[in-house]
């Protein structure tokens, strides 16, 4: 539909007795070709408007928090937004009901060859006086997404599910499985750089020098087949807390959103309430994340508010049950609150889900 006006609500609608019932193959040649024929400019306009009912609501991008709304025509429509040069629609269901029918597809917008606007889209067509028109219209545009991800350059098939287990392993410091993770991205794709993340997160918070400097060297070698945001990143990985800080920086400009890197670049922070300003950024865009609201948590507890401290934990650990770190970090919490059982319950979970996390243990042993 046109891009500044018609993405609205596919409703429920009842199958009229009065409005005779419609076709499967009129339904979509009307919602492919009155889409289509947007193009044009003011030849565009009268036949845009003859194809909306006069009852149409529509839903701009519910990504956003907003609300269906009625849609008012534009009496003074000059069609100056019809601009582009064609436009593709795909149909990917129709669902008959009676007097109406539910669309999905997605819209391609192209100016000079170059796809602008890409839209995913829900409505509902029905007939008016033997019109068909459009009585519901939801879009949602790919451009609302975040881009600003450390996205891996690589285009292995599957690849970007371990790739993101093998982060979100990392950010939750499950350690031996970023590695396996890790091992088998490396295993699959020799050349990818960013393959190899698991393994120096790995072998840093061993202190594993000899293994993180091989895999280091490695994963620097591949660096002319990575992005920018991925070269910063893994040359972030590095004792001299100066150079750090300036890499993971620059990462971010390349990936402003990213999760990880707002959380490594905060944990280094001192200035807690700076910390917390920078992770804001990430959790707006993944409340649920486990490394996200953990580091919110012990900023907001270096800040003095153990109030919302507690409130992120119980997130980690509400979210991330079979963590370990999750209830590690609660008891941390719980200890500085002075809540000493707690404390020394939540250490004793987190060994209990994982024995690895021995240090988890004899913090409860000892309290």
């Amino acid at each position: 539909m046109k891009k500044y006006i018609v993405i609205g609500l596919c409703g429920s609608l009842l199958a009229s007795c009065v409005q005779p019932g419609l076709s499967e193959d009129e339904v979509r040649e009307f919602a492919t070709s009155h889409i289509e024929n947007q193009i044009g400019y003011a030849d565009a306009v009268e036949p845009y408007y003859a194809g909306l009912s006069d009852d149409l609501k529509v839903w701009n991008n519910p990504v956003w928090k907003n609300m269906p709304r009625d849609y008012e025509k534009d009496p003074n429509d000059d069609g100056s937004y019809f601009y582009e040069d064609s436009i593709k629609v795909t149909l990917h269901d129709v669902y008959m009901m009676g007097s109406h029918a539910n669309v999905m597809g997605t819209i391609q917008w192209y100016i000079a060859g170059v796809n602008t606007t890409y839209r995913n889209f829900s409505g509902v067509v029905t007939k008016e006086d033997g019109q068909m028109k459009w009585s519901r219209f939801m879009g949602a545009d790919n451009s609302e997404l975040a881009w600003g991800f450390l996205w891996p350059s690589n285009e292995i098939e599957g690849g970007l599910q371990p790739y993101n287990e093998m982060r979100n392993a990392m950010m939750n410091l499950d350690n031996q499985r970023a590695l396996e993770l890790s091992d088998s991205l490396v295993a699959a794709d020799p050349s990818w750089a960013t393959a190899h993340l698991g393994q120096l997160h790995y072998y840093w918070m061993n202190q594993d020098v000899e293994n993180f400097n091989a895999a280091h060297a490695e994963a620097v070698s591949k660096l002319d087949g990575a992005s920018r945001a991925e070269k910063h990143f893994i040359l972030s990985y590095t004792t001299d807390r100066e150079k750090s800080k300036m890499h993971l920086e620059q990462a971010l400009l390349f990936a402003p959103v990213d999760p990880m890197i707002r959380t490594w670049y905060s944990w280094g922070e001192k200035d807690a309430e700076r910390a917390l300003d920078i992770m804001r950024h990430a959790w707006a865009r993944l409340p649920e994340n486990g490394g996200v609201n953990n580091m919110m948590g012990y900023k907001h507890m270096a800040a003095g508010n153990m109030d919302k401290a507690k409130q992120h934990f119980e997130i980690f650990m509400r979210v991330n049950p079979e963590v370990a770190n999750a209830y590690d970090s609660y008891a941390d919490y719980y200890l500085a609150a002075g809540d000493t059982a707690m404390a020394k319950e939540m250490y004793m979970k987190a060994y209990e889900t994982d024995n690895n996390w021995t240090a988890s243990k004899e913090r409860a042993e000892a309290l």
